[in-house]
């Protein structure tokens, strides 16, 4: 692979030729950037070798790039002033870049994906970038994150070159280290503005492959309104004989911004170890309750951590991990049995904060039938929340869905304990499971 040095010097002696008959103008137009997509080694060093063949008036070249003709078409003049602007990126700046500049969060705890939290000042090693329209571009910015202080910023810089549905730019992870037939889970943020022209069509997604099986996409109008973070958790599965994860992320269209990646196995979030994203230890329940305990003050009812998926679950293999924790009350609830209609309750270790700061408390709920009353979410004593089978949100009865809940830590306090509280009015099961709190961004809102 040639050296920035070496391709400028290389560009230099084709420039001398177009100097010879009179430089004619460059014009950056979308035949340039076809000719010279960034970042690409491969692609600027064929640009590089034609440009160094072609004469002021083009008539000794007849070889043109075929990745530029649909762009430039086969006039001359005009990859004589594409030739003329010559490259103005380097495929090799991000790497430059990111070995001289300090990362924080390089390494996440326990397990995770370094650098998924784009902390340095451009999507870097050991992430690939791959660039494939010449209109996309990818970088980092301050100016909106999720978490940390940076976040991956997917913006158009010009007219597209892709036509109908094709992939625009896309990040590749080094080969991650996994276990066969071993649970793991995939973290993100993501965030749509509006469309330039007011309207809410969608403009395309966001998706996500490990090892070629496509796992979650995220179109720019799921959960509308735009202009707001998203924070997803996705399950995935290792089969048997996989011994490493390629992650692949990809833009289809939509500018956006990405943030808070990381994919663990699940078990790093169980026990009393730091978890691979924020601060609450044992939310995934695969080593029982750990530090978590529970409550039961209706002796009607059956609560503790199981295997799943549960009986009748309609999407077995969605599910974070093998154990949750379960509410059952086999019969309709005596309300003289319970604490305030409560039959049982499910309470986190406590954790500290930093007064005035922002945290995300991200949660999955499970409900076997509609009417049997809600989970209730508290933060240090104080109702936050509440879900119930008939919450849009939920997707229906017999099904995981997740939970997105902002609390700000008071003036003056330091310490939080979550507490779900199981309100049941009916016989019936109930279940929490991949409970995640982590400080975000103080501009984040709810949606």
């Amino acid at each position: 692979m040639k050296s920035v040095l070496q391709l400028s010097l290389f560009l230099a002696q084709a420039f001398h030729v177009f100097a010879t008959g009179g430089p004619p103008k460059c014009n950056a137009d979308n035949c340039y950037r076809a000719l010279f997509p960034c970042p690409s080694p491969s692609a600027v060093s064929v640009a590089s070798a034609f440009c160094a063949t072609i004469t002021a008036s083009a008539t000794t070249a007849t070889n043109y790039p075929t990745r530029a003709t649909n762009a430039c078409g086969l006039t001359p003049a005009r990859y004589v002033s594409a030739c003329k602007c010559g490259p103005t990126c380097s495929y090799t700046t991000t790497t430059a870049t990111a070995t001289t500049v300090a990362c924080p969060s390089a390494t996440p705890s326990n397990g995770g994906l370094i650098n998924g939290d784009f902390e340095c000042p451009s999507p870097s090693p050991p992430w690939t970038v791959q660039i494939l329209d010449p209109s996309f571009s990818l970088s980092t910015t301050t100016s909106n994150f999720f978490t940390g202080a940076r976040a991956l910023l997917a913006s158009l810089t010009g007219q597209s070159t892709c036509s109908g549905v094709c992939v625009n730019a896309r990040i590749i992870s080094p080969l991650l280290p996994i276990t066969p037939n071993t649970d793991y889970k995939l973290t993100l943020a993501t965030f749509f503005p509006n469309n330039t022209d007011g309207s809410i069509t969608s403009t395309g997604f966001i998706g996500v492959q490990i090892n070629g099986r496509a796992g979650l996409t995220i179109d720019s109008n799921d959960d509308l309104p735009r202009e707001k973070w998203r924070f997803r958790q996705s399950p995935w599965r290792s089969l048997a004989g996989e011994t490493t994860a390629e992650i692949r992320i990809e833009w289809i269209g939509p500018p956006s911004l990405l943030d808070t990646v990381t994919f663990a196995p699940v078990s790093a979030y169980s026990g009393s170890t730091p978890p691979p994203l924020g601060i609450l230890t044992g939310g995934e329940f695969e080593n029982g309750l750990g530090s978590w305990t529970q409550q039961v003050p209706d002796p009607g009812a059956q609560a503790g951590v199981v295997s799943l998926p549960l009986p009748g679950q309609v999407n077995p293999d969605y599910r974070f991990g093998s154990k949750a924790w379960r509410v059952v009350s086999p019969l309709k609830p005596n309300p003289a049995n319970q604490e305030l209609l409560v039959s049982a309750r499910l309470i986190s270790p406590t954790v500290p904060v930093v007064p005035g700061k922002k945290y995300l408390i991200s949660f999955s709920t499970y409900f076997d039938a509609f009417g049997i009353g809600f989970v209730g979410l508290m933060v240090n004593n104080q109702p936050v929340y509440t879900r119930d089978p008939g919450d849009q949100g939920q997707g229906g009865i017999n099904w995981w869905g997740l939970n997105t809940v902002y609390w700000t830590a008071p003036d003056n306090v330091s310490s939080a304990q979550i507490k779900f509280e199981a309100v049941m009015a009916e016989k019936g099961t109930m279940g929490v499971d991949a409970v995640v709190m982590v400080e975000v961004n103080p501009s984040v809102t709810a949606f």
